[in-house]
């Protein structure tokens, strides 16, 4: 997708790696990804202690399921742009989306115990999101986060539709990705 291109390259003009890719096998393929990466650093000019991941809509699920199964050892933050989280308290919105869009949701099940508790996430949300459940969700997500004490940042742009990182050219909208690139950063050089 041309969005994960552009904030490649804006990553990248930040002096950060970045590396997108496309999936056959969401799932298997991004463990794999972030396997190949790892056994693969040194030749990539990758420090493979400083990884970390980068997603938005409905491929959050698919990140936040690399944070349970491998990212305690693998990966030092995740961004997750207007994310479907888990689905908590007995509601069911993101696996409602996930069969409605087409998207993995590797975490079905699964709990804010099961992330890493020390992986410092960041959370920006839509304000006016066209999909009311994806804030609902996110809304659910962050109170039980911080209930749980993990390290978040939470961004809300309140005038903001889905996918305004790429749509809105706006102050507000370059204060967040000025906000995201200054977290990766610090995250990833201290």
């Amino acid at each position: 997708m041309e969005s994960y291109i552009s904030w490649g390259k804006l990553t990248a003009a930040s002096n950060l790696v970045a590396i997108t890719y496309s999936a056959v096998d969401p799932v298997a393929d991004a463990a794999g990804l972030l396997d190949l990466v790892k056994q693969n650093a040194e030749a990539l000019s990758i420090d493979q202690d400083r990884i970390g991941i980068w997603a938005c809509s409905g491929n959050a699920p698919n990140a936040l399921s690399l944070l349970m199964k491998q990212g305690r050892d693998q990966v030092k933050f995740a961004v997750l742009l207007y994310p479907y989280l888990l689905d908590l308290d007995g509601h069911t919105g993101t696996a409602e989306s996930a069969k409605r869009f087409g998207f993995v949701n590797p975490c079905a099940g699964k709990s804010i115990e099961d992330l890493p508790a020390n992986t410092p996430l960041f959370i920006v949300r839509a304000g006016r999101d066209e999909m009311p459940q994806l804030n609902q969700t996110m809304d659910r997500f962050i109170s039980h986060a911080i209930a749980s004490n993990l390290p978040i940042t939470f961004k809300n742009h309140p005038t903001a539709p889905h996918g305004f990182d790429i749509s809105d050219d706006g102050k507000a909208t370059h204060e967040i990705i000025a906000s995201i690139l200054a977290f990766m950063r610090f995250q990833l050089l201290g």
